[in-house]
């Protein structure tokens, strides 16, 4: 639902926010212990979000060409998240 949402041409601090909440769920679910209950269930939600967070945003970048304060805001986020899955990878084993 919050990509559905994200990937729409909403208010831009919208846009943001959800990257922000995305980013930090990221990260809420890459302290997780693989014995953590919830780990199975979030281990691949993981893997289906990440890809297709990034996959907004370049979406996003092609949408603001012409547009150079939402080019920024989207690299910002975009780098974020390609940071965050090559640092940490999808899913963070423990």
């Amino acid at each position: 639902m919050a990509l559905a949402v994200w990937e729409q041409q909403t208010d831009t601090s919208v846009q943001y926010s959800i990257a922000v909440a995305l980013g930090q769920v990221g990260a809420q679910l890459d302290q997780l212990r693989s014995s953590d209950p919830l780990y199975a269930t979030a281990g691949p939600w993981k893997l289906s979000v990440t890809p297709a967070a990034m996959r907004t945003v370049a979406n996003a970048l092609l949408n603001a060409r012409l547009e150079l304060d939402r080019q920024r805001m989207w690299t910002e986020i975009g780098w974020q998240f390609a940071d965050a899955y090559v640092r940490d990878g999808p899913v963070r084993t423990c």
